[in-house]
C-alpha cells in the first residue's frame, strides 16, 4: 500500500474512525501513541481505522500487514495534526453549518457503502442521529475542514502551471494514465433565480420582530423550531458545545462573545443568512449558544418567470439563431459566457444525475428544455444544454485531451508542493512519536 493511498484512506475515514475509539466498560484505558502540539493521538484511533479498513474491504490482514498499516496510518494521523496546528496558527475557522453539511455528506457516502441505513448503524454501533450530534464526529469533521481550508489557502487550484509542466507530467506518467471514459461536448446557457429586490430587507425586518418578542419573554426554543432554517431547528437551535474562539465565522463569533448568559443578540448577518443568537452559557473563553437562522428565498413567481425566459431563448435557437451568440448575450454564467456557453468535454460520470438524464435524451446538435439546477447552497437557476458531440472511451493524449491532462498535472504539482509544505511544517511542530510495536 503506497503513501498516496493511505492519505486517501485517511480522508475518507476522518469522521468514522471516532466510532471505534470509545473505551467501553471492561476494556483497558486508551493509550497515547503520539502527541503533536497539544493534540494526543490514541491507539484506539489507529485501531478504529484498521478495523474499518478491513470491514470495508472484507479482508483479514496478516500480523505483518497489520503492523505496516498501523505505522502508515499513524504517520498520516501525525501529518493531519501537524496541519491542524498550522491551520489554527493561521486563524482559519469553521462554521457549525459547514460541519453539519460535512457530516451529512459523509453519512450518505457510508450509507451507500453499507447498503442500507440499518447496516450502517450496526457498523457504527449507534444511530445516525447520535452520530450527527456526537462531539467526536463534529470535532473530526471540523479538523478535516480546517485542513482543507489550509490546503486551499496555500495551494489553490488557480496556481500557475506551464505547458512545460504539463508535458513533463505526461511524459512521466503517460503509461499509467487511466483510460478516459465516455465524454460529451456541451454548451450551456444559465440564468439565475434571484429573490425580489426587497426580499433580504423583509427577512431582516422579520428577524427584528422575532428579537423584540424574545426579549419580551417569548421562548427561544419554540421560535427556533417554528422559524429557523438551520439543521438544529428541531433541537431548539442549540449548537452544542461549549466551543472555543475560532469555531464560528467571525461575524457570528464576535456577536456571540459579547453576550451575557441568556441574552439575545441583535440581527447578525453572515453569508449563511440572518442569525439571532442566544448565549446559553460561557466558561472562560468557551461558549455554548443557540441560534435562529433565517434566509432570504425566492418565490414561485420569480422561478416561473425565469423558466419562461429560458423557454423563449430555446425557441429562438430552435428557430435558427446561433446558440453561441445567444449565450454570449443572455447567459449569466460568467465562466462560460465569453466562450459562447461552451463547457468543453465533460465525462458522463461527472454530470449530476439530472443533467445526465437530460444529456442522455439528446441527439448531437439538439438543445434541451430548461432544467432547474442547484449552483450553490443558496443559488439555483435554469439551464438549457446543447449536445455538441459525443466521444467514446480512449487513452488520453496531449493533442486530444490537453485540458484533462493539464488538470491532472496541476493536481500532481499541488500535491508535490503540499507534501513539501507538510514536511517543512512538521519540523516546526512538537512531535512525540512512540514505538507502535510496544502497544501490540
Amino acid at each position: 500500500m503506497n503513501r498516496k493511498l493511505i492519505f486517501s484512506l485517511i480522508a475518507v475515514l476522518s469522521i468514522t474512525t471516532s466510532t471505534f475509539s470509545q473505551v467501553r466498560e471492561g476494556q483497558k484505558l486508551d493509550a497515547i501513541v503520539a502527541v503533536v502540539g497539544k493534540y494526543p493521538i490514541f491507539r484506539s484511533s489507529i485501531d478504529g481505522q484498521v478495523a474499518l479498513y478491513q470491514i470495508q474491504r472484507n479482508v483479514q490482514l496478516s500480523p505483518t500487514e497489520l503492523q505496516g498499516l498501523r505505522e502508515q496510518l499513524l504517520q498520516s494521523e501525525i501529518d493531519q495534526k501537524v496541519l491542524l496546528v498550522r491551520a489554527e496558527q493561521d486563524s482559519l475557522t469553521v462554521s457549525e453549518e459547514e460541519i453539519d453539511d460535512r457530516i451529512n455528506e459523509q453519512i450518505k457516502v457510508y450509507e451507500r457503502q453499507a447498503g442500507s441505513l440499518e447496516v450502517l448503524e450496526r457498523q457504527l454501533g449507534r444511530s445516525v442521529s447520535e452520530v450527527r450530534a456526537s462531539p467526536d464526529f463534529r470535532d473530526r469533521a471540523r479538523e478535516a475542514i480546517l485542513i482543507e481550508k489550509l490546503r486551499y489557502s496555500k495551494f489553490s487550484g488557480s496556481q500557475e502551471i506551464s505547458r512545460h509542466d504539463v508535458e513533463t507530467f505526461y511524459n512521466l506518467y503517460r503509461d499509467s494514465l487511466p483510460t478516459i471514459g465516455p465524454q460529451v461536448e456541451l454548451s450551456s446557457i444559465i440564468k439565475y433565480i434571484k429573490p425580489q429586490a426587497d426580499q433580504e430587507k423583509r427577512v431582516k425586518d422579520f428577524a427584528k420582530k422575532l428579537i423584540d418578542s424574545l426579549r419580551n419573554g417569548a421562548d427561544f426554543a419554540t421560535f427556533a423550531v417554528r422559524y429557523s432554517q438551520h439543521s438544529t431547528a428541531s433541537s431548539g437551535g442549540d449548537l452544542g458545545g461549549p466551543y472555543p474562539r475560532g469555531t464560528f465565522v467571525p461575524e457570528f463569533e464576535a456577536a456571540a462573545f459579547k453576550l451575557g448568559a441568556g441574552q439575545i443578540s441583535d440581527v447578525v448577518e453572515t453569508e449563511q443568512g440572518f442569525h439571532i443568537i442566544k448565549l446559553v452559557e460561557r466558561k472562560g473563553e468557551e461558549i455554548r449558544v443557540a441560534q435562529i437562522l433565517l434566509k432570504a428565498g425566492v418565490s414561485k413567481i420569480e422561478e416561473d418567470s425565469i423558466y419562461q425566459v429560458m423557454q423563449q431563448l430555446r425557441r429562438r435557437i430552435m428557430a435558427g439563431e446561433d446558440f453561441a451568440k445567444v449565450a454570449m448575450v443572455e447567459s449569466e454564467d460568467a465562466e462560460t459566457r465569453a466562450a459562447g456557453g461552451s463547457l468543453g468535454r465533460v465525462r458522463l460520470e461527472e454530470l449530476a444525475p439530472g443533467q445526465k438524464s437530460v444529456v442522455d435524451s439528446l441527439e448531437v446538435g439538439e438543445v434541451s428544455e430548461p432544467v432547474k439546477i442547484a449552483l450553490s447552497k443558496t443559488l439555483t437557476g435554469y439551464q438549457i444544454i446543447k449536445l455538441v458531440s459525443k466521444v467514446g472511451s480512449h487513452l488520453p493524449t496531449l493533442a486530444t485531451d490537453y485540458r484533462e491532462i493539464e488538470y491532472a498535472a496541476r493536481q500532481w504539482k499541488m500535491s508535490t508542493e503540499f507534501q513539501r509544505f507538510v514536511e517543512e511544517t512538521r519540523s516546526s511542530v512538537y512531535i512525540d512519536k512512540r514505538d507502535l510495536k510496544s502497544f501490540y
